[in-house]
């Protein structure tokens, strides 16, 4: 099934759904209509089955089963070879009454809710530049009752997927929302575990006294700071170190390299070379006369 301008068929009676397509493929298929696009509207894809690779804004991407993405009308999507392989897909088109990066969303007359949250929406989605929701099978029950009422169009079927799209766009905003606060939640946690480890670093710090800090146990904490940092707890703090060490480098009135071995929390300037050459691919002494040299010239 696919519906579009050419083809409008049901989507006639509902001037604020621009495509409406669910699709099979038993096997690949090349189709340049899939090739990275715009569209005049808010595109969102969810994919039953198979793998899809796929560009959003530039960005390479791999849609897999129960993914949704979701993008603005002014960012670039698709396949990039326009290709798709096996599986199946499906897609929906809404086409709001405005929605452009200087105006808010609107999505027309025929939606019933509120302007602040049709703008708050809108504002979430322009954002994030596109965006991918992984495992998002919430999503999957809309996209199989729209595709219901537009195969048989009994009485009424306009106002249902109007219901069901705005049902729909609801389940969206509430994920956003949390997935919002998730990552304020996480930058906070981020933002306190580093302000505690700059409060001494020449503190010898352990990780379990950590974890407590922080109300939880030694292996959810080291599971959590490598999750938001990509690395573990001491090797974070490691580079927490290497990076109060470069401020105080740059410094041109600051102090020499032992003294800052020791402000910066390492045993020994042999210890603090070592550390900064591992962790930078050069030595302090370098690095300084580096500096040196560029500031010279």
């Amino acid at each position: 099934m696919w519906y579009h301008e050419e083809n409008p068929g049901p989507i006639a009676s509902l001037p604020f759904i621009n495509q409406f397509g669910s699709m099979k493929f038993s096997k690949v298929r090349m189709d340049e209509n899939m090739r990275p696009h715009l569209n005049d509207g808010i595109e969102i894809h969810f994919i039953e089955s198979g793998k899809y690779d796929w560009v959003i804004e530039n960005r390479s991407v791999e849609l897999l089963p129960d993914d949704l993405s979701i993008t603005a009308p002014w960012h670039w999507n698709g396949s990039p070879a326009g290709k798709m392989d096996m599986g199946q897909i499906n897609w929906l088109i809404i086409k709001p009454e405005t929605f452009t990066p200087g105006a808010p969303l609107r999505l027309g007359d025929w939606s019933k809710l509120s302007p602040d949250f049709q703008e708050e929406l809108g504002n979430m989605i322009a954002a994030e530049k596109g965006m991918v929701l992984k495992k998002a099978r919430v999503f999957k029950k809309y996209f199989a009752e729209i595709k219901e009422e537009l195969l048989h169009q009994r009485e009424g079927y306009a106002k249902i997927i109007g219901n069901l799209i705005e049902n729909l766009l609801i389940e969206l905003y509430r994920d956003l929302k949390h997935r919002k606060s998730k990552i304020d939640e996480d930058d906070h946690f981020i933002e306190r575990l580093t302000a505690l480890v700059q409060s001494d670093l020449t503190k010898k710090w352990i990780v379990e006294d950590m974890a407590s800090h922080f109300g939880m146990g030694k292996t959810k904490f080291n599971d959590e700071v490598k999750r938001l940092t990509g690395y573990p707890p001491n090797s974070f703090i490691i580079n927490l170190k290497i990076d109060k060490a470069k401020a105080q480098i740059l410094d041109p009135n600051g102090m020499d390299l032992s003294d800052i071995a020791y402000n910066c929390g390492f045993s020994s300037l042999q210890h603090f070379t070592t550390t900064f050459s591992h962790r930078t691919g050069i030595t302090p002494g370098k690095y300084q006369s580096q500096l040196r040299k560029r500031e010279v010239s």
